[in-house]
């Protein structure tokens, strides 16, 4: 995350970024941005201003992905999560404007306070879950959960920000990732996301066993120095947690295990356990104990998901009902015997959970018959990459499009066209996750890096 910095203070000659958010104070400092205290000048309240370093969004095609992010994360709606209010991608400074979180990451409170006692740890990783199943179920996933992007507020609410900037800065990032400069990323990257496997909503969950392991011990689950060497531990297995409740150590070793697959069904089920295991009932947390992979894909299995309650802090103000009896959602926590295979259209779509929304007094929905559909635009679109990259590039270029609208979209298709016209058929970006233009890497914390 970045680091906290005396106070440094704007010059009342800079310009006002996009004409309305004036800098006051720079507050941190990190490896892709600086967060500064700023005023809303129109409507008179105080943001956040994220300026991300130039050099990480060197292109157009990084800075629409950072507005396409943007729009998407500004779409959500959940107690846990930082509000974004805008974007500038046209300056120098290219800059995300966000709710004003008074406060401290999890990162600064472990670095300086060590551990945390274990209920404050699971209510902690709880409420980050809830947070990410509103996400997933929006079909936006964070790809960048760690204890740098997880804020503690001042008053005493869990806060997940940056949602979307690993994805905008990933070709740049994974760059510097990969010459051991940004260590703080690394540690928390998901065995799939070195690789360059399908990022699916299920790398989250690996970034929440990262959460809650740090909460626990005060230290990364394995102290690799390399992507190389992270990745070699990350397939030995979950390591030691000696001290650690059996029950809390079986979500950690679910949420780490190498094969995407064998790691909870959702974050919805995530919470749901550790809310259990709050109220005295372990029994879905020890469910989630590690097991061998799953000769069927669940990622192409739909299930039905359960309803999470509100955080604690913020429940006097949502407006769900109870949550249901622990019996029934521990049988949605794990429901593998009763789970119905589906066709989906690619697997790359499996990046994002179906758009499921249901209102506040809704029931949990049914299992369907068939994957969401992809808009009929999106379609064209992506056959336009498949022939002129292929089918690898066409199938991620399909799980990017999830988050874009449909103008966004076609400015993505014309550019990876372009390049693979350039480069010959099938030399796009091979079809490997978080890979971007010409084939790099792509990325994405108080409110933070």
């Amino acid at each position: 995350m970045p680091s906290r910095l005396p106070a440094e203070r704007a010059s009342m000659d800079e310009p006002l970024i996009l004409d309305r958010y004036r800098l006051i104070e720079r507050i941190a400092a990190g490896g892709s941005a600086e967060v500064w205290r700023a005023k809303d000048e129109q409507l008179d309240r105080p943001v956040a201003v994220k300026r991300l370093h130039p050099h990480l969004l060197p292109d157009e095609a990084s800075r629409r992905r950072l507005v396409a992010e943007a729009r998407a994360a500004a779409a959500l709606s959940h107690p846990v999560i930082v509000g974004v209010y805008d974007v500038d991608a046209t300056g120098e400074s290219p800059a995300l404007v966000m709710e004003l979180v008074e406060g401290e990451s999890l990162a600064a409170r472990i670095e300086r306070d060590g551990p945390l006692e274990e209920r404050a740890a699971a209510a902690l990783t709880a409420d980050v879950a809830e947070a990410l199943y509103h996400a997933h179920q929006r079909g936006v996933i964070h790809r960048d959960v760690k204890p740098g992007n997880v804020l503690l507020a001042a008053d005493g609410r869990t806060r997940l920000v940056d949602f979307g900037i690993a994805h905008s800065l990933a070709p740049s990032a994974e760059r510097l990732t990969l010459a051991g400069t940004v260590m703080g990323t690394l540690r928390a990257m998901a065995p799939e996301q070195l690789t360059g496997g399908p990022i699916t909503p299920r790398t989250d969950l690996y970034g929440l066993g990262v959460v809650l392991h740090e909460a626990l011990t005060g230290h990364a689950p394995y102290p690799a120095t390399s992507p190389v060497a992270l990745a070699d531990a990350q397939r030995a297995g979950p390591p030691a947690m000696d001290g650690i409740d059996p029950a809390l150590a079986s979500v950690i070793g679910a949420c780490l295990s190498y094969d995407p697959t064998s790691r909870p069904l959702h974050a919805g089920a995530l919470a749901v356990a550790l809310r259990d295991w709050l109220a005295g009932d372990p029994a879905a947390a020890l469910a989630m104990a590690p097991r061998a992979p799953a000769t069927v894909d669940t990622a192409a299995i739909t299930q039905p998901l359960p309803r999470v309650a509100a955080p604690a802090a913020a429940a006097a103000a949502a407006s769900a009902p109870p949550p249901a009896p622990a019996r029934r959602r521990r049988s949605l926590a794990w429901p593998i015997a009763a789970l119905a295979v589906v066709a989906v259209v690619a697997v790359a779509a499996a990046a994002v959970l179906p758009g499921i929304s249901p209102g506040a007094d809704a029931a949990p929905a049914p299992p369907s018959a068939s994957a969401t559909p992809s808009p009929a635009w999106m379609a064209g679109l992506v056959g336009q990459i498949e022939e002129a990259c292929g089918a690898e590039s066409a199938a991620q270029a399909q799980a990017d499009m999830a988050v874009m609208d449909e103008e966004a979209a076609a400015d993505y298709t014309a550019e990876r066209v372009a390049e693979c016209t350039t480069a010959g058929p099938g030399n796009g970006d091979g079809g490997g996750n978080d890979k971007g233009d010409k084939g790099k890497g792509r990325g994405k914390k108080d409110n933070g890096d």
